[in-house]
């Protein structure tokens, strides 16, 4: 009866220590691997990830169709008026659509002023 009772507990000790061995190998293959990110990345990951907005051709519009007549105009060089009307639609968006609005200005070649900068930096979520 001994060598009965010691041959299955020395089985389930052989059982274990294969089902150990081998989910120890397979947890080690599904563990994500960690990658640098690339170069140009900027750290702001949700901001990053808007760069597929940008690969698409499509222009979304923010009832701002008035700025299109600033295409091309160096940021530093509007004037006050101008500085304005884009003041203007700014504080009529919502938080999450800023970044959005920002993406169609530059697929439309409109700079933005740099006046405008440090205060939409300072409303993005």
């Amino acid at each position: 009866m001994l060598y009965i009772l010691s041959g299955i507990i020395g089985l389930l000790v052989i059982v274990a220590l294969f089902t150990f061995i081998r989910s120890k190998k397979s947890g080690d293959s599904n563990e994500e691997e960690t990658t640098a990110p690339p170069a140009d990345c900027c750290g702001a990951h949700a901001i990053c990830e808007k760069g597929l907005k940008k690969a698409d051709t499509h222009i979304e519009y923010f009832n701002d169709e008035e700025l299109d007549e600033y295409k091309q105009i160096p940021p530093e060089d509007y004037t006050d008026e101008q500085i304005e009307a884009f003041r203007d639609v700014l504080y009529t968006l919502r938080q999450e659509e800023l970044e959005d609005w920002l993406i169609s200005l530059e697929k439309r070649g409109i700079n933005y002023p740099t006046e405008l900068r440090a205060e939409t930096y300072d409303m993005l979520p």
